[in-house]
């Protein structure tokens, strides 16, 4: 069932394409819908810079990252040319309610179809 498989995709996973839609799709109503699919691939390598305020402010830091995921049908289905990339970078602050980061992302081989955003938000820790 869709409710099981795994979506890719979003600020914790692939940065610059809108969250959870990497991977197949269905056509309903005119539109494609993501569907998910039951094998996950991501990586993600952030290089991550000291607070360029000095210890003032050792709360807020910068990144820079590069992305790579996508989601498949199942193991069979996977394919290395369809793996999606992003670039960009990244301000993190870690705020007394959690941490707050804004990214600004660049999807590098986004393909026609995909759903892309080059500014994104995230509050809270990832698990």
């Amino acid at each position: 069932p869709f409710f099981e498989n795994f979506y890719n995709g979003g600020v914790r996973s692939v940065r610059g394409f809108r969250d959870n839609t990497l991977g197949p799709r269905l056509e309903a109503g005119g539109r494609e819908l993501p569907v998910g699919g039951a094998f996950n691939t991501n990586a993600s390598f952030e290089l991550i810079f000291p607070s360029p305020f000095g210890q003032e402010v050792d709360t807020l830091r910068l990144a820079a990252f590069l992305d790579a995921g996508q989601v498949y049908k199942d193991f069979d289905a996977f394919d290395a040319g369809e793996l999606r990339y992003s670039t960009g970078l990244s301000v993190q602050w870690q705020a007394p309610v959690g941490p707050i980061v804004i990214n600004l992302a660049y999807p590098i081989n986004d393909k026609e179809g995909d759903e892309t955003e080059s500014l994104q938000f995230s509050f809270g820790n990832t698990f």
